[in-house]
């Protein structure tokens, strides 16, 4: 993609590999930078807003709320001096994806079990 292209809304969800509802919900919670329109008054998005969403979409995926989405993105809105606050709440989530990471882990352990008994011939293992 070349410095600072110009979407529109399909080709920007496209590239963000979300949906044109995920995209417009965003604009809707005010997760997005505020919209711009080119001179056929239509949305368009550029490489920041492409960045802008993937992040959101990133941490989405890793399990935080649309209100805390919201938080996190007055937080850095307001620059610099919210900085800690960034911190604290990355932190935090980090947990979470560690703490459900450990629970995946579980989960496949289990899997594999099964397995393990079931190409053993053992077809009584519930």
């Amino acid at each position: 993609m070349e410095n600072n292209q110009v979407m529109r809304i399909g080709e920007f969800a496209k590239a963000a590999n979300v949906t044109i509802r995920t995209v417009r919900y965003y604009l809707e919670c005010n997760l997005l930078p505020p919209e711009k329109r080119n001179k056929n008054n239509q949305r368009v998005f550029n490489d920041e807003d492409l960045h802008w969403i993937t992040n959101l979409h990133y941490l989405r995926e890793a399990g935080m709320s649309i209100a805390e989405l919201q938080h996190y993105t007055t937080l850095v809105r307001e620059g610099d001096s919210s900085l800690p606050q960034r911190i604290e709440l990355m932190q935090e989530q980090r947990k979470q994806v560690i703490a459900a990471i450990a629970d995946k882990q579980e989960q496949l352990k289990v899997i594999d079990h099964k397995l393990e008994r079931y190409l053993a011939g053992d077809s009584a293992v519930m």
